[in-house]
């Protein structure tokens, strides 16, 4: 393990005093780091280098210290030389946590116990005094580093060269002075300085430095606490870090490759150190520039750094993913195919249409871009082969012939009776007027009447149009016979087609999300169908956005369909048919947010509830009968990463434990609000412009 502990300080002159400012960071990836920088109290500095202190140093750590100070001089640091007593207290901890590491987990591997054979101080600075170091008369800083399963020093120092934090320890301007120790794979690097910052003469370290060649091309995570949780993502590209006299008060970076085209990043600033994590994986062999115009504290002054470097080899493309293994289209349809590529680093990405090549034997029925535009040319059955290098995949694709088309009679609403009122009306006037419904019956509609699978799937044809009575079969069993073949030849999951009785069955909402799934192309059942409808906003939910509020047991009614059909037409333009093979998973898009589409008129107990209005206001209402008559905390942070509180509200509970207040207004696209009480935090997520609540059981553990 590596963990970090950073103190990144500004020292002050006062009557001849100096007076630290001191913050802790704390890190974790596959070794130990923790550093301390804290006020005088020697009166005397001491050489440390190897001819005073009469020690000699392996060829390893000689090693070690030549590649850190090729490193530190490269980005303009100067350089740092080895101490014996240092190197001593590394050895020492290095012996102690080996003999001793089952009791010394996580972050509390750089300590020590007291009692314990070995025991030389519980911090890495008093260790160090307890070997004979002696800091600077004006104060002192001290670091410690650990990485496990180690067998170089050199390695060592380029794995923490390689994330966030770490590196800048390691490069810290502030230290002089280091020890380095390995045993038993347990390698240590203490280091020491006078506590006054020595900071580069440039004014501003980077790393990557300018014109540094094999740089790698991906940062897989592993700290903590870890960089990337904040941004929601377990990998970056590889990290860009810069490191001033001052802190950074406002900046402005960009990267570009050697196209000139530029690299998304995240990033993070702090205080006088900003790490930039591009989006991708770098690519291998690359060339990126990095422009930088910044502001430090106590200055107006505009400042810039442009640097360049170049990265190495990269990783190795080991296989294609097609987002589908099997496509359908109609004649004249088009797809965009995407394909991920898996690499030799456990990372996977969506790879350029650039970098992949497409190609198909029949070539007359199927045409196919340089980018993956799929175009269907010709009815038929086609086998498509996408590569790249020497990797490829094959995906089967279905070209089916055009639906026949005819335009339906219009039915006048006005004509109906039974439907002057009903809160379907807008759906039901449409569903008439263009074909997709008829009269029930002479007169009425019957909007509460139920539907069945055979009328569903009619409806459905009529409203894209299909000539259903073209494709009536020469002998008839069941007045929907033609809308079913045209379902078997489509491969579309109907009950009825094994079973015609079913035809007559009531549809339930399930069904109709595994059918509006076939006619996009897919072949998924059950919740991911209706997490495809719903990712995709084909049909809305019943009562809420989720899985549960979708309802799919529930049948539905004549008004309903229309609804639906409504609702879906202008969002699929088109009927294809379902794969044979079952659609992959991760096609599937994300399940949204949930949402509730009706206010309640009266709260449950223990239900929270919120309002995002279109004004960016929130109205915040609940029911608490345990906290009646109590003020409370109403914490509201930022929905998505980086999570931060951004407003405190306070609430008083009635005597009925019931509270409401309206604040705001909040600029943020999502919320999260907690109800701190003193039996804990009752959590509500709640996006712009929508309606959410929470029901907590009587057993939830706030």
């Amino acid at each position: 393990m590596l963990f970090v502990r950073k103190n990144r300080n500004q020292a002050v002159r006062s009557q001849g005093v100096r007076l630290l400012r001191y913050a802790v960071v704390f890190a974790l990836l596959t070794g130990i780091v923790s550093s301390g920088l804290f006020s005088a109290t020697s009166t005397t500095i001491v050489a440390a280098d190897a001819a005073s202190e009469g020690a000699g140093y392996t060829s390893d750590q000689l090693e070690a210290l030549n590649f850190l100070n090729e490193v530190r001089s490269r980005t303009g640091v100067q350089s740092v030389q080895l101490s014996a007593t240092i190197t001593k207290a590394a050895i020492a901890h290095a012996e102690f946590y080996n003999a001793n590491k089952s009791d010394l987990p996580g972050l509390s591997a750089h300590s020590e116990i007291s009692g314990r054979p070995g025991y030389t101080g519980k911090s890495a600075f008093e260790r160090m005094t307890a070997a004979g170091w002696v800091s600077g008369a004006r104060g002192y800083s001290y670091g410690e580093v650990m990485y496990f399963g180690q067998t170089s020093g050199k390695a060592a120092i380029q794995a923490w060269l390689d994330t966030a934090y770490h590196r800048s320890i390691i490069l810290d301007p502030g230290f002089t002075e280091i020890g380095i120790a390995i045993v038993g794979g347990t390698a240590v690097l203490d280091a020491g300085g006078p506590g006054e910052s020595q900071q580069a003469k440039v004014g501003i370290t980077v790393y990557p430095y300018d014109q540094q060649t094999n740089v790698p091309v991906g940062f897989y995570g592993g700290e903590i606490p870890d960089p990337l949780s904040q941004f929601a993502v377990e990998r970056t590209g590889y990290i860009i870090s810069t490191h001033t006299d001052k802190d950074i008060t406002s900046h402005t970076a960009k990267i570009t490759d050697e196209m000139g085209t530029e690299i998304p990043f995240y990033e993070e600033v702090k205080g006088d150190d900003l790490y930039i994590f591009p989006k991708p994986i770098l690519k291998g062999n690359h060339r990126y520039t990095v422009s930088l115009e910044y502001q430090v504290e106590s200055s107006a002054d505009t400042l810039k750094k442009v640097w360049s470097f170049t990265t190495g080899k990269g990783h190795a493309l080991t296989g294609l993913t097609p987002a589908y293994t099997e496509i359908v289209l109609n004649e004249g349809g088009q797809f965009q195919l995407q394909v991920e590529g898996g690499f030799d680093d456990g990372t996977t990405e969506v790879l350029p249409g650039s970098e992949v090549k497409y190609t198909v034997k029949q070539n007359n029925g199927l045409k196919v871009s340089s980018t993956g535009a799929i175009s269907g040319v010709k009815s038929g059955d086609y086998l498509l082969t996408v590569s790249s290098g020497s990797v490829s995949s094959q995906v089967k694709v279905k070209v089916y012939p055009k639906l026949k088309t005819k335009v339906y009679p219009a039915t006048n609403p006005g004509k109906l009776t039974d439907i002057t009122g009903n809160k379907a009306l807008p759906a039901i006037e449409w569903a008439l007027r263009a074909g997709v419904m008829t009269e029930a019956s002479k007169g009425l509609f019957k909007p509460e009447a139920a539907v069945s699978e055979a009328e569903f799937w009619t409806m459905l044809l009529r409203a894209y149009n299909v000539n259903i009575e073209a494709y009536q079969p020469a002998k008839t069993k069941h007045w929907a016979d033609a809308a079913y073949l045209i379902a078997k030849d489509r491969n579309f999951p109907l009950n009825g087609l094994s079973n015609v009785s079913a035809r007559d069955s009531r549809i339930t909402r399930l069904k109709i999300a595994e059918i509006i799934a076939a006619a996009d192309g897919l072949n998924v059942k059950n919740n991911d169908a209706v997490k495809l409808v719903l990712g995709k906003d084909y049909v809305r939910c019943e009562t809420e956005l989720s899985i549960s509020g979708y309802q799919g047991g529930k049948w539905i009614t004549r008004a309903e369909a229309a609804q639906i059909l409504q609702y879906l037409r202008p969002k699929l333009t088109e009927l294809r048919g379902r794969p044979v093979s079952a659609t992959p998973s991760s096609s599937i898009p994300a399940l949204p947010p949930k949402q509730v589409y009706v206010e309640p008129l009266t709260l449950e107990d223990r239900t929270f509830f919120a309002k995002f209005a279109e004004d960016h206001t929130l109205v915040i209402k609940g029911k608490f009968t345990q906290f009646a008559g109590q003020t409370l905390k109403v914490q509201v942070q930022t929905g998505i990463k980086p999570l931060k509180v951004i407003d405190n509200v306070s609430v008083t509970l009635d005597s009925e434990g019931k509270f409401q207040i309206d604040c705001g207004p909040y600029e943020q696209e999502a919320l999260n609000l907690y109800l701190v009480t003193p039996k804990g935090r009752f959590y509500l997520n709640i996006q712009y412009k929508t309606m959410n609540y929470t029901k907590y059981s009587s057993s939830y553990n706030a």
